[in-house]
């Protein structure tokens, strides 16, 4: 007994040195005004000296993008690898006000010039030539790209539509595709499928490589490689029990079935919100959530998707953040101006989703 637990400590450790931390962690300086980064044991690495604003992590994997910041909002803006190579500096991938992230030792670029987007190698090599109008991250090797497209301005209550960039929300208009690492085209992503803005891809990170799958949870494109990829899309899980479960049972009661009420719901109010009992919920607010789902019934309100649905495929957690908004009088899905959303939050466990958030 004694050789097999000695056995197993010495198999325990190798594997652990093995997955050894080569990461590196932001710090910062005595007045919080810089940061630098140490290894997983405290060594200083690079002593403080970069702006956090705009970083997107503070974990530094291979390659990391960095401001060394100057008073005025100069100094410099660049790709760093850990051998202190800087590259990048005039085609950083800036969204939302962030820097771009490493993924799967891959990093994005926009190319100053052309306004498309590739990827750096951690090196700082190009990999993915610049030929995107944008692109998501390497997950699980394949990556979204959005390719011949323009930029089209939201129409407004109007009906008119301004020209880019005179407008405050837009959205590419063109293809978008599956690549992999080699820079091969896999498969068109149609329109319908994709009710994800590109950066919030998560139902694209994991897939099931030639499986047969339930396609009312799955959506399978088949690959120009030969190969077939099967994603599981939250929203289609939830559609199926929406219409097949919650609505028929409203239908028949004319309002929302106690059961699909969870224990406790989120009340959103825009001064505080706060953690109601499902009887109080039922008893003192159901009526405007009830309401809202009449007047979808009766065609008068539109149900959308929130682009942040949220699913974990750790632990198969699932919350969809359901958006009902009355319909424009021109029937524009894309209205601007007087534009309002009303949102429901269904969370599932088990087989059944419950509503845990609402107005």
């Amino acid at each position: 007994m004694k050789n097999l637990n000695l056995f197993f400590f010495i198999l325990v450790s190798a594997f652990c040195f093995g997955q050894k931390d080569t990461n590196w962690y932001a710090f910062y300086n005595e007045d919080s005004t810089k940061i630098g980064f140490k290894d997983i044991v405290g060594n200083i690495k690079i002593e403080p000296m970069y702006e956090q604003a705009m970083m997107s992590s503070d974990v530094f994997k291979n390659v990391i993008a960095v401001w060394d910041y100057a008073e005025n909002y100069s100094g410099e803006q660049y790709y760093l690898n850990k051998n202190g190579r800087k590259f990048g500096k005039d085609s950083l991938y800036v969204f939302d006000f962030m820097f771009a992230e490493e993924y799967e030792e891959k990093i994005k670029f926009r190319d100053e010039k052309t306004d498309k987007v590739g990827f750096f190698d951690k090196n700082g090599k190009v990999v993915i030539p610049a030929v995107y109008n944008d692109a998501g991250d390497f997950h699980n090797g394949i990556a979204i790209v959005i390719k011949d497209a323009e930029k089209k301005c939201w129409k407004e209550s109007n009906g008119k539509q301004r020209k880019y960039p005179d407008c405050e929300h837009w959205s590419w208009e063109g293809k978008t595709m599956v690549i992999n690492t080699e820079n091969k085209e896999l498969f068109e992503i149609e329109e319908p499928d994709f009710i994800r803005n590109i950066d919030y891809n998560d139902i694209y990170k994991n897939f099931k490589l030639n499986k047969n799958v339930d396609p009312d949870f799955y959506i399978s494109y088949k690959g120009n490689d030969g190969n077939t990829y099967s994603f599981y899309i939250p929203e289609k899980d939830f559609i199926k029990w929406f219409q097949t479960k919650f609505l028929p049972d409203y239908k028949i009661q004319g309002k929302i079935s106690e059961k699909y009420y969870n224990k406790t719901i989120l009340l959103q109010r825009k001064e505080k919100s706060e953690f109601i009992n499902k009887a109080i919920f039922i008893d003192k607010y159901s009526g405007k959530v009830n309401s809202l789902f009449k007047k979808y019934l009766q065609n008068k309100y539109n149900i959308d998707f929130f682009d942040e649905n949220m699913f974990q495929e750790e632990n198969k957690s699932l919350a969809i953040d359901l958006r009902l908004s009355p319909k424009s009088e021109n029937g524009n899905s894309k209205n601007i101006l007087g534009f309002r959303q009303e949102s429901i939050v269904f969370t599932k466990t088990g087989d059944s989703f419950y509503i845990t958030s609402a107005p």
